[in-house]
């Protein structure tokens, strides 16, 4: 289930702001992080390295690296978030999107059922400064959700061949993601989801890598240093045009991975432009830094 809930995110994400209104961004931005192949603030992302081989290397590392010990048997990811929440805007004006720093933590029992916390701390703006404009989230500071079981599958169960895991995901996907402009995107969206759910097996971890080296959408930024202070590389990949959508917003999603265990570190959000969210130049409008990602004992602990 949790790949067509995933799904199910990937087009709101893309259509949920449409008709709302954002608090403008900054006349500084939080700093970008600096990649050691390309720069979208000097050349567009067709003009950057396929991502191909990388990929495989990272593939390589991936199934190289032992899986860690387990303690249990409940899936555990901590995750140091900048996530954007469209609610009514405070002045009564229609609908605003505003950014509140979050914890979230997952846990994953083996029947499918879970809980879900976050901790929120106040909006903040596009530089991180506060949001003296937008109201607390509409959630609350502390939120937790339990979930039933057989709401989750473990991503153990998909398969390790990169292109039968490519067709179980668009499979399960929404219609656009069947067209070759939505593909890579859709397929780098999910694997996102996936390692900010679960812990994700080394082999599998591998596959995953395998299946993104196979789309030619998917480029290279190469290495950097993630918000957590971790070396990665870096690859990135357009967010699709939705039809008939008269907007001229673009946004990039990146994913940072580890070259010594092929885990996934982090991924950020960069806004190259956006008339929604008064972005004018390439600006990070949302990051998630995955902090830990280990097997325990009881769900909420």
């Amino acid at each position: 289930m949790i790949a067509a809930v995933a799904a199910v995110a990937l087009v709101v994400a893309l259509v949920a702001a449409e008709g709302s209104r954002a608090q403008p961004a900054a006349a500084s931005t939080i700093p970008s992080l600096s990649y050691g192949v390309g720069d979208l603030a000097e050349s567009s992302l067709d003009e950057l390295p396929d991502a191909s081989a990388t990929l495989r290397g990272l593939a390589d590392a991936a199934r190289e690296t032992p899986e860690p010990v387990r303690t249990g048997t409940v899936q555990h990811v901590v995750a140091q978030e900048w996530l954007g929440e469209t609610g009514p805007a405070p002045d009564g004006s229609g609908q605003a999107t505003s950014v509140y720093p979050t914890v979230t933590e997952r846990w994953l029992a083996a029947d499918g059922s879970g809980l879900i916390t976050q901790r929120r701390a106040g909006a903040v703006t596009y530089d991180g400064a506060i949001n003296t404009e937008a109201g607390p989230s509409l959630a609350g500071e502390l939120s937790s959700d339990a979930v039933l079981p057989g709401t989750f599958d473990d991503v153990a169960r998909l398969p390790e061949d990169p292109a039968a895991l490519a067709a179980d995901i668009l499979g399960r996907s929404s219609a656009e993601c069947s067209l070759d402009d939505w593909k890579g995107y859709c397929l780098t969206e999910q694997v996102q989801t996936y390692f900010g759910s679960g812990v994700v097996p080394q082999d599998l971890t591998g596959a995953f890598w395998d299946m993104l080296a196979q789309q030619p959408t998917v480029r290279l930024l190469g290495p950097t240093t993630d918000r957590a202070g971790r070396e990665g590389t870096a690859v990135a990949v357009e967010a699709p045009k939705i039809p008939e959508d008269p907007s001229d917003d673009e946004s990039v999603l990146v994913l940072i991975v580890s070259e010594e265990t092929g885990q996934l570190l982090a991924t950020e959000t960069l806004t190259l432009r956006s008339d929604l969210l008064g972005v004018t130049s390439p600006t990070v409008t949302g990051f998630s830094a995955i902090t830990l990602s280990e097997y325990t004992t009881e769900v909420g602990r």
